[in-house]
């Protein structure tokens, strides 16, 4: 009884650790699964100052500091910006750089061979610790900076000791000597620290925070009783208080302090015995990253404890480990992968930028002694996958494509593989022999070729298609149908009559669509559609011609997608129309179709994802995971289980749909740099953290430039910026970029910059300072000094005005006192002298005689009609009754009648061109100006004629007024009151006067009046 228990608990524990062992060899498999890791490279040639990297740090901003052994470099993704202390300044870090960290407020602490300095981040500058005693150090002395703890204060190793740095009082407590200038914490920054590990020359030390009396202190691996466990440790990775991994020249080393046991792992598949180097935990994985000396970089697997993978440099691989020596190894929160390589400089890479699996990659298949460049594939029934190579080849592996079965036809390059009805396999080697690999036995059995019609040499099989379980050839001396004989015999019957009815029967590829139809295209001739009946095919029509080779073709509903060497282009099964235009510009080599429906198609420029509901297209390229950009003619595969496969010339790439998203992280972009007016400004300060920009009104043409602050693929992130207030456009740039806003305004203004991908966004403000005219004290002076103007300007208007009246008043004064001159010498010289002749007639005489004989009444009625004249004659010039009761007109023909009846001038007037009444005033003041210019013209001209026309045109009336005399000179003569009394008229009814006269040849007026307000016409009155 108790046998058969002891038997019952033996077999349980049995299957228990039987199942134990298949779990965690399930886990150990599937977590040993090496990732692709593509690096770029930062060297010399790149601005790097030195090739030799000793410390890394990523600071808050997103830059990655380098320290080398020669100068300290800032690296944004795009540029990399050096700093050396060139004049030796004491403020300035020493060229060898030991290590960097970050204080809670963003500035660095960099530690030297030459001093410890602060990086101030907000000034851009550097600042030196003093240390005047405990210990007393001026320069030149070593350092290094390893950790800040809860109360803010600074744990460094300064020329031999540790110490801890008080930041408040600037005071150092000496804390052990126990150290070789390197020591490793277990705790993020900014809690109490218990205990910490320094380095010695050979092993290491495990130091107590707080025994000063280094009464605790543990060594290990120094032991000189056993030299063969002496090591020098060059990085330590706390796993736990009781796992401390450390990297050595004995390899990898798992020291447990506690109970002082050790293992040694040194063995991998490179080497037996390497030095390891550097040391990191990989995010999300139970690995770890070991830099070796000598064998690049390696996976170390936690649970099974083993290397399982490695990645090192490959001289055809630009994308590969620049050097197998690592010196440092960082990873940031975003999972960049920093590597120092020594004498190559930096290795920097993302863990999750590959999106697509790489298999049979050069570097694995270089052992099995056949090529990678995959020109086939198919996946049979069993699961194997088939893999024909150009040159080495076939290639037959499980479904992992982990490890090959088996290897046929070395050193022979594979044509095709067709699968037949039965589940064998046709197979055409590049040779141009057959063979047909059948299932049941497992054998390649050659098959001999014949065919229906003599042919010269070799033909070309360019495509072998499976339809309805029939095989047909696509050949270059048309369409045969395919049969196998029990004597394995390969047939290749053409089908005469449809190969007949085409102009080149050389074809090229043969598309099956709906049930019995299908497309031909010849050879980068024509499309043509067919009828497929009794295994023959009928020509239906001609499509289009194809000036392009077909290589693959998927159907999606009425819709066959060919991808040509022209691109994607579609073809409509309903309207058996092929578009014009391709939807994708590439030389398309393989296509396939996810389960969305969506394209996936091998180019000779990458592998293309196609959404055609949507007609989005991305490229993925090397950096992605490719195998290389260059996908090879129908190599590629479409598996039940949703992968696709896509072979080329350097491998395979397993595409998972669901999971091939552009790896873009989250990036901030970054301020780099600021020029005002095109020049380096002391006012900005440090462009990265500056908050605020304010600037004077001169201050007002800005360059600013970016970063997307990106190590994935910095040239291709795409960052939208814009200046709001002063272009409200939003612009699109891809990676680093300088932006130039020339002559901007005075006013608030803010840069906006977004990464599109994670939305991260950098603001900066920016103030431009108005001029002080265009400041509100300036312009209330300048309103308040208006009104005063203004105000001034109307009272001295008011006086002009009140003085032009006066002038004007003493015009008509001296107007009236002219005509009152004229009146009395017209008086005094024809009334007066009339009457006073009368006068003395009539008492010189004898007046009874004179009336006896009727000559005084004869007498005094001549010279009493003679004076009532001149009197009739002045009263009308000084009022003309005619113009009040006949016009303008009349009023001037009877002055002009008068005149000439004397015939001292002859006056000539013409009116038939006006046909309009004027106003009175404009009636007297025209009548009083022909007037004045006639006696003006009889009195000093001398002239024989006058001319005088008056017109009305374009709502204006004109008077033209010429006479032939002497003429005058303008500036010569003096202006009388003739002319004076023309002008005040000319002012009173707002006309224009145009005076023009020389000596000898008579004088023209022109009087014009602007109607703009038409008066009545004369007829229509």
């Amino acid at each position: 009884m108790r046998f058969n228990n002891a038997l019952q608990r033996l077999n349980f524990m049995i299957k228990l650790c039987c199942v134990f062992c298949l779990f965690s060899g399930g886990l150990i498999g599937y977590s040993q699964t090496k990732p692709t890791l593509l690096f770029k490279h930062l060297t010399l040639e790149d601005g790097l100052s030195d090739p030799i990297i000793r410390a890394l740090h990523i600071d808050r901003n997103g830059y990655l500091w380098v320290g080398t052994e020669n100068g300290l470099n800032r690296f944004d993704g795009t540029t990399c910006y050096t700093y050396k202390n060139i004049n030796n300044s004491k403020n300035f870090p020493g060229n060898y750089i030991t290590n960097i960290i970050e204080d809670s407020a963003g500035d660095l602490i960099i530690g030297s061979q030459n001093n410890l300095v602060k990086y101030n981040r907000q000034r851009d500058n550097f600042t030196s610790y003093k240390f005047p005693e405990n210990p007393h150090l001026k320069d030149n002395y070593y350092s290094f900076p390893f950790y800040i703890d809860h109360r803010k204060d600074l744990w460094v190793y300064l020329a031999g000791n540790i110490y801890r740095y008080n930041n408040h009082t600037k005071k150092t407590e000496y804390i052990t000597t126990y150290s070789n200038g390197f020591q490793f914490v277990p705790i993020p920054f900014y809690h109490e620290l218990d205990w910490f590990i320094s380095r010695g020359v050979k092993g290491i030390y495990i130091n107590k925070a707080n025994d000063t009396k280094e009464e605790h202190v543990q060594k290990f691996l120094m032991n000189n009783d056993s030299p063969s466990l002496n090591s020098h440790v060059e990085d330590v990775y706390v796993e736990t208080d009781t796992s401390l991994w450390l990297g050595t020249d004995k390899g990898l080393i798992l020291l447990n302090p506690k109970t002082k046991s050790h293992q040694i792992f040194s063995d991998c598949k490179t080497n037996k015995k390497i030095i390891a180097t550097a040391i990191a935990k990989y995010p999300h994985q139970p690995w770890l990253l070991v830099g070796t000396r000598n064998d690049g970089l390696l996976l170390f697997n936690l649970v099974s404890r083993k290397f399982f993978g490695g990645y090192s440099h490959e001289s055809d691989n630009s994308l590969s480990l620049s050097g197998n020596y690592i010196r440092r190894i960082y990873i940031d929160q975003k999972q960049n992968l920093f590597i120092g390589i020594d004498g190559h400089g930096l290795d920097y890479t993302n863990l999750n930028k590959v999106i697509f699996t790489r298999l049979l990659e050069k570097a694995n298949t270089v052992p099995t002694g056949f090529d990678n460049d995959v020109v086939a594939m198919l996946r049979l029934k069993n699961g194997q996958m088939w893999c024909g190579t150009k040159n080495g080849g076939l290639h037959i592996y499980l479904k992992d494509l982990k490890k090959p079965v088996k290897n046929k036809f070395a050193k022979i390059g594979i044509s095709k593989l067709v699968e037949t009805i039965n589940g064998d396999v046709l197979l055409e080697l590049a040779d141009g022999r057959f063979f047909l690999y059948q299932s049941k036995i497992d054998r390649f059995i050659p098959l001999k070729i014949k065919f229906s019609e003599m042919q010269n040499g070799k033909m070309q099989i360019n495509q072998i298609v499976k339809i309805n379980n029939t095989l047909f050839a696509a050949t270059e001396y048309g369409v045969a149908k395919l049969s196998i004989s029990a004597s394995h015999e390969l047939l290749f019957a053409a089908d005469k009559s449809f190969n007949r009815s085409i102009t080149w029967p050389n074809i090229q590829r043969i598309i099956p669509f709906n049930k019995d139809e299908v497309l031909i295209q010849t050879y980068y001739t024509s499309l043509y559609s067919a009828k497929l009946r009794d295994d023959r095919f009928v020509l239906d029509q001609k499509i289009a011609p194809t000036p392009f080779g077909i290589n693959g073709n998927i159907t999606i509903d009425e819709t066959i997608y060919l991808g040509t060497s022209s691109g994607l282009i579609r073809f409509n099964t309903v309207t058996k129309t092929l578009d014009k235009y391709s939807l994708l510009d590439a030389n398309c080599t393989s296509i396939l179709a996810d389960r969305n429906n969506n394209l996936w198609l091998g180019t000779n420029h990458g592998l293309y994802f196609y959404e055609p509901k949507q007609a989005n297209q991305t490229r993925y390229v090397t950096a992605d995971g490719l195998q290389s950009m260059v996908f090879n003619i129908n190599s590629a595969l479409s598996c039940n289980d949703g992968l696709l496969y896509f072979g080329g010339i350097n491998g395979i790439n397993v595409v998972n749909p669901s999971k091939a998203k552009v790896y873009t992280g989250v990036a901030k972009p970054q301020i780099t740099s600021i020029l005002i007016n095109d020049k380096m400004s002391t006012l900005v300060g440090n462009p990265i953290t500056i908050s605020k920009l304010n600037l004077k009104h001169n201050q007002n043409t800005i360059t600013i430039a970016f970063s997307p602050m990106d190590f994935t693929n910095p040239k291709q992130r795409k960052i939208v910026y814009q200046m709001v207030g002063y272009d409200d456009k939003k612009i699109t740039v891809t990676g680093s970029n300088s932006i130039r806003f020339p002559n901007m305004p005075s006013g608030k203004f803010k840069l906006v910059l977004v990464d599109v991908y994670s939305n991260k966004r950098t603001e900066l403000p920016i103030y431009i300072s108005a001029p002080f005219w265009q400041k509100w004290w300036f312009l209330v002076i300048c309103l308040l000094s208006l009104i005063i103007i203004s105000f001034m300007g109307f009272v001295i208007y008011l006086r002009w005005i009140k003085h032009l009246q006066i002038l004007q008043l003493r015009q008509m004064i001296n107007f009236q006192k002219a005509d009152r001159k004229r009146i009395a010498d017209d008086l005094h010289d024809d009334v007066g002298l009339r009457l006073s002749s009368l006068k003395h007639y009539l008492l010189a005489g004898d007046i009874n005689k004179m009336i006896d004989g009727g000559e005084l009444r004869k007498l005094s009625s001549e010279y009493i009609d003679q004076a009532v004249s001149v009197l009739r004659s002045t009263l009308i010039n000084l009022s003309p009754k005619t113009i009040d009761e006949h016009g303008l007109i009349t009023a001037l023909e009877d002055l002009i009648e008068n005149i000439n009846k004397f015939r001292i001038i002859t006056i000539h007037f013409d009116y038939a061109g006006f046909n309009i009444a004027l106003k009175s005033t404009q009636q007297y003041s025209l009548y009083r100006i022909c007037q004045e210019l006639i006696n003006n013209t009889i009195k000093h001209a001398g002239a024989k004629n006058i001319y005088i026309a008056i017109i009305n045109r374009d709502e204006k009336v004109i008077i033209l007024y010429e006479d032939d005399g002497m003429g005058y000179d303008t500036l010569l003569v003096k202006r009388g009151y003739g002319l004076y009394n023309i002008e005040a008229h000319i002012k009173a009814i707002k006309a224009d006067l145009a005076i023009d006269t020389q000596i000898g040849k008579g004088v023209a007026v022109t009087i014009t009046i602007n109607l703009k307000q038409i008066l009545k016409f004369k007829n229509g009155s």
